[in-house]
């Protein structure tokens, strides 16, 4: 399919989680069946998302980009809509992830794309783009929004496998309390008060945790080890040899990763001056505080 190929379908903004999921597509993968939002037309813009978030962080912006893109919103396997399957060991890495996104794309019929990446979903799209320059050079501009670069400057979880990580994460999927460490959560990661997220909004993010997302979770908190940032450390490094366009949109309030991150990355990736905006009010999530000013820089750098 052409990148600028039209996609049948416009997705509609709302607070009830189950209308997202209406507006979703479903792909089997080697991981399991995963949902994607996949509207509009143009050039096709890839959106990872993070963790404990879904495709769900970006619903206050693909209305405002399908007009403009062909929109590709991706639920990561363990979160959102998509499979939650309880095998452990690498089901989860990022490895893993990256080949289940890949597999989406090609069934989806993508050639060349942008891509946009939030929190966990850096590590993601580094495995990603590093396949890319050795086969392919697909991915065509970069938009980094407070991800993981490095273990300098990111408070990552610290946490041996075992009953109190299982706890931990299981806390995030319980009926009784996922609601309430949720909104802990958005609020230790600097989500401002008068940004606040409604019931029903908070319900998009309560709502997946609940189906069994702390396998994924588990994973997640316990496998900062010296091999994870060893391997981070190598992607970030081959991004030497992007060829790409680059853009950095990031809130300097964040409080689990911050503007001390940014020195690792601009050590490999060569970002213009004018590609990088730094937030000095905002915090990690972005997308739920200024959707439409990230909306306007993603068309002003694209476009």
């Amino acid at each position: 399919m052409d990148k600028d190929s039209m996609v049948v379908g416009q997705y509609k903004l709302s607070e009830n989680y189950a209308n997202h999921r209406l507006q979703q597509k479903r792909f089997v993968t080697s991981g399991g069946t995963l949902g994607a939002v996949d509207v509009g037309q143009g050039p096709a813009l890839v959106l990872l998302h993070g963790v404990p978030t879904s495709s769900w962080l970006y619903r206050k912006m693909i209305p405002e980009l399908q007009d403009d893109f062909r929109v590709i919103a991706i639920d990561l396997l363990g979160y959102g809509s998509s499979d939650k399957p309880s095998i452990a060991g690498t089901h989860y890495s990022a490895s893993s992830q990256a080949s289940y996104v890949q597999e989406v794309l090609s069934q989806m019929g993508v050639g060349d794309y942008h891509i946009v990446f939030h929190d966990m979903g850096g590590l993601v799209a580094w495995e990603l783009i590093n396949r890319d320059m050795e086969n392919g050079n697909l991915i065509k501009s970069l938009t980094i929004l407070n991800t993981i670069i490095s273990k300098h400057g990111f408070d990552y979880p610290n946490i041996d496998k075992g009953l109190m990580a299982k706890a931990m994460a299981r806390a995030y999927s319980n009926n009784v309390s996922s609601a309430a460490i949720l909104k802990m959560t958005f609020k230790n990661m600097g989500l401002s008060s008068e940004h606040q997220l409604s019931e029903r909004e908070c319900y998009g993010y309560v709502a997946p945790m609940r189906e069994g997302a702390d396998k994924a979770l588990y994973e997640f908190f316990t496998g900062f080890d010296d091999s994870r940032f060893a391997d981070l450390e190598k992607n970030v490094n081959s991004l030497k040899r992007y060829k790409g366009q680059a853009q950095v949109l990031w809130g300097a309030k964040d409080k689990v990763l911050t503007v001390e991150q940014h020195p690792q990355l601009f050590k490999s990736l060569a970002v213009d001056e004018s590609n990088i905006t730094i937030y000095p009010e905002n915090s990690h999530f972005l997308q739920e505080e200024i959707p439409l000013e990230l909306v306007a820089r993603i068309k002003a750098f694209l476009l």
